[in-house]
């Protein structure tokens, strides 16, 4: 009987539960190649020589006879220890591959790169959300893992952004289901085209999103955050010939500062978002483990305002102070300043004769008829300036 390629073999066994148990196996053992190889040996023992064009059209998509494909997958395998014992290192078993392909078996006229689009069809809906494309929460939850994992071994930070989409159910509730999955599948597409390639985009739940930035502190995400909340304010939504206005709420926090663990990582930013929410919506909170940077006092003094890498005495500007804790400051001021920029603060604490100065990041800018509204994180708040701000906090009322 002639050997048999893929395309025959298709045709006359049924060979989709071997090809759905190789892609299982890929998912569960994606980490560790020895223990895939192992499960792949197994499966030959029973299936036979079946699971070598099964196994090398899941990888390549090329297709070959059972004895070719054999001869083939032990060619790999061999090539594989000697990369291995030349580069005194383990060899991943793609690279294997791709190399064996392109260096052994020239014999090749159009050679493929080594994919895995079967494996990624296959395994899209077990980690993406079906309605807005981003990834699912169990997805987000193996990435948080990882991320923390990776954050260790290399002494890095990274931060998650928690997002809720303000009076979601109203729009639900007025306009109909369809009109929330609209919104939801907006939202997700704006913030995808805003995340870097990096960062990892889950739907955590209802209208909850959620983002991992790798290696990006406190500051860094709040910037970010600030923009993704200002465009999705402003966002243009037309559904059914009916405007839908929409706004975010979110909490920051940050690894190793705030948790060290997944769970207790998620709860903080969670804190952070009901915060946020309380605070009147539309805005990014961070979290943070000292209680009182949470107390806030109206603070109407006249403040001064100088960009840094200026001249002192130069380019100064008095501002109109709102709001003042000990994580930030809100100002009244005439002139916008981009989000990111980093200022000096004259505050008159405890007297303007003896002021405190701060220094701080420009994370929000909000736009009114004749002025702006500026809200700085303080980055630099140690020591005597701290106790300071502290003590006042505690004597005036809170807002």
């Amino acid at each position: 009987m002639a050997d048999k390629t893929i395309e025959n073999i298709k045709k006359t066994e049924n060979i989709r539960p071997l090809r759905d148990s190789i892609i299982g196996f890929m998912k569960n053992h994606g980490q560790d190649e020895e223990k895939f190889l192992q499960e792949l040996e197994a499966i030959a023992k029973s299936e036979g020589d079946l699971i070598f064009p099964v196994l090398l059209n899941v990888f390549t998509q090329l297709d070959f006879s059972r004895a070719e494909a054999k001869g083939i997958w032990e060619g790999i395998l061999k090539h594989r220890k000697e990369m291995s014992d030349s580069f005194k290192r383990q060899v991943n078993l793609l690279t294997a591959i791709c190399d064996y392909f392109l260096t052994v078996k020239k014999s090749f006229n159009y050679p493929k790169v080594v994919e895995l689009n079967v494996f990624e069809e296959a395994n899209h809906f077990s980690k993406c959300d079906s309605l807005t494309g981003l990834y699912n929460r169990g997805y987000f939850e193996e990435s948080l893992s990882g991320e923390i994992s990776r954050s260790r071994r290399y002494e890095t930070e990274f931060s998650i952004l928690f997002l809720d989409l303000d009076d979601f159910k109203n729009v639900n509730d007025s306009m109909g289901h369809l009109a929330g999955d609209f919104v939801l599948k907006k939202v997700a597409n704006l913030i995808v085209k805003e995340k870097r390639e990096e960062d990892v985009v889950a739907r955590y739940g209802g209208e909850e999103l959620v983002i991992i930035l790798p290696e990006t502190n406190k500051v860094n995400t709040i910037i970010k955050a600030e923009r993704i909340r200002k465009k999705i304010q402003d966002l243009s939504l037309l559904f059914d010939g009916k405007d839908i206005k929409i706004s975010v709420s979110g909490g920051v926090a940050t690894f190793p500062q705030d948790a060290v663990d997944a769970q207790k990582l998620i709860q903080c930013a969670d804190q952070a978002l009901y915060r946020a929410k309380s605070e009147g919506k539309n805005r990014i909170c961070l979290y943070s483990t000292d209680k009182r940077q949470y107390v806030r006092v109206d603070f109407t003094g006249e403040v001064k305002i100088q960009p840094l890498g200026k001249w002192v005495g130069q380019n100064q500007a008095f501002a109109k102070s709102k709001d003042l804790s000990l994580s930030g400051i809100l100002f009244q001021s005439r002139d916008p300043y981009n989000i990111g920029t980093k200022i000096q603060v004259e505050v008159p604490i405890p007297t303007s004769d003896n002021p405190m100065i701060v220094v701080g990041t420009v994370v929000r800018v909000e736009a009114f008829e004749d002025y702006y509204d500026i809200g700085v994180s303080f980055v630099q708040l140690q020591g005597a300036d701290r106790r300071e701000l502290s003590s006042y906090l505690k004597v005036h009322p809170l807002s």
